[in-house]
């Protein structure tokens, strides 16, 4: 196993857009189930050059934070989720980029594997920039904290503007889940979000310009998949 990407969301696309992008790189790969049963069936895995690769779609931390834990025991060098977050200070706007530098979390996972960070979990910062060297030249990227919270129907105005006061850039569902995993094996990490609402705009999944910008927001998730995609592949 030589590298693991996931994409936070519950849709199923991402594994159709992630063919897509390997056949634009013209690479020869292979995609041969070596684990079976249920439990590692939505993990898809392909082989490139000798290597494997899992590739995989998350919502929230439980299932995430088994995958990258096994991920890691199994050799991986590089972990990185592709995702989207809602903009939690005012100069940003959908649909740039945040590469968080850390999350913030106070989820069961990341207590289990980093009880002693103060709840503050870091993605490695050589991996940070040579992803958003990857991805400026097209987009705005942002480079700064985010929170974690995998209970967005809980969430308050109270708590997005507590957030925004203390000076995280956005909040999100898995950053830190694959932050502190992968930091308890000393594993890279990263993660790539697109702006998807700026919540402290009073913009929200529930705008109703929200599902007009779906294809942007598309696009963009298929430029942060394509810069994964190629420092797993090339990079080590």
């Amino acid at each position: 196993m030589h590298g693991f990407i996931v994409f936070g969301t519950f849709h199923p696309g991402p594994y159709d857009q992630l063919k897509a992008e390997l056949e634009k790189l013209n690479v020869l790969v292979s995609y041969n189930r070596t684990l079976k049963g249920p439990y590692f069936e939505p993990i898809l895995e392909f082989q490139i050059g000798g290597k494997t690769y899992w590739f995989a779609t998350a919502y929230g931390g439980t299932m995430l934070s088994e995958w990258t834990h096994l991920a890691c025991l199994f050799g991986s060098q590089t972990n990185i989720v592709i995702g989207s977050c809602g903009g939690l200070f005012a100069d940003a706007d959908t649909p740039e980029i945040i590469v968080p530098t850390l999350a913030h979390a106070d989820e069961s996972t990341t207590r289990m594997y980093q009880p002693n960070v103060d709840n503050k979990h870091n993605s490695n910062e050589d991996l940070d920039q040579r992803l958003i060297k990857r991805l400026s030249t097209k987009h705005k990227v942002w480079h700064g904290p985010t929170v974690t919270c995998q209970a967005m129907t809980a969430e308050t105005r109270e708590d997005i503007h507590r957030w925004s006061a203390e000076g995280y850039f956005g909040v999100e569902m898995e950053a830190a889940t694959i932050f502190a995993v992968s930091n308890h094996f000393k594993i890279d990490s990263a993660a790539l979000l697109v702006i998807a609402d700026n919540l402290v705009k009073e913009k929200t999944v529930l705008d109703v310009n929200y599902e007009g910008g779906s294809e942007t927001r598309r696009e963009v998730r298929r430029d942060m998949l394509n810069a994964a995609l190629t420092e797993i592949l090339f990079k080590n």
